[in-house]
């Protein structure tokens, strides 16, 4: 039986559109030049230090550390001006209950930072599945997010080999496959079906209606 390690944005909610609508006008902030859209594909995944190292690599650490902080507060803002997106993936609720009844640990691995953490506490009551405590985070410790699966199942005691990793991101797909993990389901559209599974997933959901607990078990 596989230990379960879950992502939050764009697995279990469904926010890019946020997200890019943030990142964008950060983008135009550092480009003001640049009239063109950015490549939205770039912002999906990686660590917010990551992008935006890439997005302006002139920055020093303090002031990408601010930029993330002004990112993550244009999310939050985002979400509560379209609280009609603001809803966790069909089946979610049901597949979190299915693993607490059957005594199946499963932990929370995010990108996001300590104040998105809390927001997503309070916005879709997670408490009821996770404790904030042990949720891995972007604490500014993890080189990247195959790193922070490592460490979610360091924090479940469980081998990483002996865990499904449920993600949306290709990036973070390659990693924990990398990594080693025993099954990896990737979720939602970000990507074609052939590409999730080419980056490394043995399974596609497009929500988690679809997950078959069959699976689980599976070895």
């Amino acid at each position: 039986m596989f230990a379960v390690l879950l992502d939050f944005n764009g697995t279990m909610f469904f926010d890019a559109s946020l997200h890019m609508e943030a990142w964008s006008k950060i983008y135009q902030e550092l480009h003001p030049e640049d009239t063109a859209p950015p490549d939205t594909a770039a912002f999906c995944g990686p660590r917010n230090d990551e992008i935006l190292k890439r997005m302006a690599p002139w920055l020093t650490d303090r002031q990408r550390d601010a930029y993330s902080g002004k990112k993550e507060a244009l999310y939050r803002r985002a979400c509560g001006e379209n609280p009609e997106a603001v809803h966790l993936v069909c089946g979610t609720e049901q597949f979190l209950q299915y693993l607490q009844e059957n005594g199946i640990p499963f932990g929370l691995a995010s990108a996001s930072i300590r104040e998105n953490i809390d927001f997503f506490f309070d916005t879709f009551a997670l408490g009821r599945w996770f404790r904030k405590e042990d949720v891995v985070y972007d604490d500014g410790s993890y080189p990247n997010k195959g790193a922070m699966h490592l460490e979610a199942a360091r924090r479940l005691g469980v081998p990483f080999e002996n865990c499904m990793v449920m993600e949306d991101s290709l990036s973070s797909i390659r990693q924990a496959k990398e990594n080693g993990a025993g099954c990896i389901v990737a979720v939602g559209k970000t990507a074609s079906e052939a590409l999730f599974l080419q980056s490394g997933a043995d399974h596609h959901i497009s929500d988690f209606s679809e997950f078959d607990p069959v699976w689980l078990s599976q070895k």
